[in-house]
């Protein structure tokens, strides 16, 4: 989606974060156009330009009909704030359509008249946008019917960033439209929801011949008469209202290639001609992320038509189908367009509630660019900031309650990071292969392919390959709030045998733990290991056997986990005795302060039985794989003294 509060956010909360990282771009010219977390920065503040209106939410209505076509013919003249033209819809009745054939077209519009059929109609326009169109009785489910809506007017928007706005660059004017989440009713007048795509469009916009017009789909044809230049697109995909859009300035327009699993596709692009020569340099970046997303996802959902950047006079960007408008063009912010042709575009969320499957896939992609291009360099970093900014509060969920707030909706911290991080928590529980397997199937899944998902779709599809139930794992981090801080205690028992207890604390009491597997790197004088721990219980405790003395720890050291204030206590010591695991069906360790003079196992009858050892420093583990299940004792010696042991054999 698109951007340009979150900076204020960021800035406000990640200070000490962003200062040595804007210091690092100056030692870094070549990464002039990477900005970690710009692809949400200037994308999230879909909220902040809609001026804290509160919308009514209009995706629960039950419409009585199925959208299947839609044709625009619009007359913009930048330089004028009016639109007027026609948007014809053909549908098919699906239900009682007796009380009416409603729409959404903002009451900021005067209508001059509805065709059905070749005939007119009779109408209500109500409200701040209401429209129900009074078509003949026996409206018979199944039947085909078209009706166009002829009309003109100012949008309320229309002088700022809205879902319409006018501004000049190089002293010429552009308009250009941004409708999510419910902004296409400012601008056009249909079914305005997200239970239906249309089929197919068809958009013809006529303006003075200066101007050329941007928006979804293919150019069938440019042409010019009498001062007048007609620009008409076609898309023949499924398209949610939210995502149809124009953009109208003198464009200059240039082309690219990307071969999508090995398929050309066009990356056609119309810029300001001012600022053609920069841009260029750096939508160049666009082919190769492409074919990373293709790589790791499915080929681009829109093969057979073309993607593409239109610039327009706003700070940030937004996913048109086929055509990302564009007001910057560094790498995160082409990448997180690009990546909601994918999670958005070609399935889209079915209610607001779920935003971040939009909005956190992008984010996500974006980030995880960085772990493919510049070496890696910048991937460390984005983490960094990320999991820096979902923990700057203590609370916050997923999941967005409250849809008629554009402002909640569209929250970076949340919907934007959180949402991503999700996806990051997942990759690591399940592994890569796993979690992008699912995700591919999530996109190929034929009910939700060019259509509609929620999160249980995608929930059902990560079960599916990871074998297991994540509804803790959602009951937690996106029906949950906030986050856990781990305590690591690592006491030495001996030479190189150690006890570890792991204990949590939570941020926000709606959640009482998170089970989650923690990786910890113990590091010594000239070694280190990782080892990750299944953290299912609060003060949980494991005995490990790293092969030398640790001198520090590092919770989560690769940055997997949302997580904050971890802490850790490290005690040296030795002249512990310990056995473990105590049962055991294979193998335990007894762990000793010295290097044994003997070891023996005898049964409760007090004979010796025969096992192997394997002494490793001060500890010996011992195989009872093959003894029967039982009490057993061992008997070790140890500077002279002899000490004796209980376990069971499983």
């Amino acid at each position: 989606m698109f951007f340009v509060t979150f900076m204020v956010e960021i800035m406000k909360k990640q200070l000490h974060f962003l200062i040595p990282f804007f210091a690092a771009l100056l030692c870094f010219p070549a990464f002039s156009q990477v900005e970690p977390g710009s692809g949400v920065l200037h994308c999230a503040a879909k909220g902040g330009c809609r001026h804290g209106f509160i919308h009514k939410n209009s995706e629960k209505k039950l419409f009585s009909y199925d959208v299947t076509y839609i044709r625009f013919n619009l007359n913009i003249d930048p330089a004028q704030p009016e639109i007027s033209g026609s948007v014809l819809t053909r549908f098919e009745v699906s239900g009682d359509l007796s009380q009416g054939l409603e729409m959404e077209l903002s009451t900021a519009f005067t209508i001059d008249s509805i065709v059905y059929k070749g005939l007119r109609v009779t109408y209500s326009h109500s409200g701040d946008y209401n429209l129900i169109v009074n078509l003949p009785p026996s409206q018979i489910p199944g039947t085909i019917g078209e009706l166009e809506v002829f009309y003109h007017g100012i949008p309320l928007d229309g002088g700022g960033f809205g879902s319409v706005g006018r501004a000049q660059h190089n002293n010429v004017w552009a308009m250009w439209t941004l409708s999510e989440p419910y902004g296409s009713r400012d601008w056009w007048p249909g079914k305005n929801d997200l239970t239906d795509k249309a089929d197919s469009i068809d958009i013809f916009v006529r303006s003075p011949e200066l101007y050329r017009t941007a928006s979804n789909g293919l150019l069938i044809s440019d042409d010019v008469t009498e001062g007048y230049r007609t620009c008409h697109w076609k898309h023949k995909f499924p398209i949610v209202p939210y995502l149809i859009a124009v953009a109208v300035t003198n464009y200059e327009v240039y082309s690219e290639m990307s071969y999508s699993a090995g398929v050309p596709v066009e990356i056609l692009n119309y810029v300001y001609p001012e600022n053609k020569a920069a841009i260029m340099q750096q939508t160049a970046q666009t082919a190769m992320i492409m074919e990373l997303f293709s790589e790791l996802f499915t080929p681009y959902p829109f093969i057979g038509e073309k993607y593409g950047h239109a610039q327009f006079g706003w700070g940030g960007g937004m996913e048109h189908q086929t055509m990302s408008f564009m007001g910057r063009f560094d790498f995160e912010i082409i990448a997180h367009e690009l990546a909601h042709q994918w999670f958005g575009n070609a399935v889209t969320l079915n209610s607001w509630q779920d935003i971040w499957l939009n909005e956190g896939f992008a984010t996500y992609l974006a980030g995880m660019s960085y772990q493919h291009f510049f070496d890696g360099y910048w991937w460390p970093r984005w983490k960094t900031l990320s999991i820096g900014f979902v923990t700057s509060e203590p609370g916050g969920k997923v999941f967005v309650e409250d849809t008629t707030s554009v402002e909640r909706i569209f929250s970076p911290r949340l919907s934007y990071y959180k949402g991503a991080l999700l996806l990051h928590m997942l990759r690591w529980t399940m592994g890569d292969d796993a979690f992008f397997t699912a995700c591919r199937n999530y996109l190929n899944d034929s009910r939700l392919n060019y259509g509609f998902a929620g999160t249980s779709d995608l929930k059902y599809h990560l079960e599916a390959v990871h074998g297991k139930d994540l509804t803790g794992f959602f009951e937690d981090w996106y029906y949950g709030e906030g986050f856990p801080s781990y305590h690591v205690k690592c006491n030495q028992l001996a030479s190189n045998d150690y006890r570890i207890n792991i204990t949590q604390a939570q941020s926000h009491p709606s959640v009482s733990f998170f089970e989650m597997p923690v990786a910890v790197k113990f590091k010594g004088a000239d070694r280190d290991t990782t080892i990750v721990f299944d953290h299912f219980l609060n003060d949980q405790s494991w005995i490990i056997y790293p092969g030398f003395k640790i001198d520090s720890i590092f919770i989560d050291p690769d940055q997997w986990l949302v997580s904050a204030n971890n802490t850790y206590e490290l005690i040296n010591k030795s002249g512990d005795v310990d056995l473990y695991p105590n049962p055991s069906s294979s193998q335990m360790r007894l762990i000793l302060s010295v290097e044994p003079e003997s070891v023996k196992v005898f049964d409760l009858a007090g004979r010796e039985v025969s096992v192997n050892f394997i002494y490793e420093g001060s500890g010996v583990t011992v195989d009872v794989g093959l003894l029967r299940q039982g009490y057993y004792f061992i008997r070790y010696v140890v500077e002279g003294q002899t000490g004796i042991v209980k376990f069971i054999k499983n």
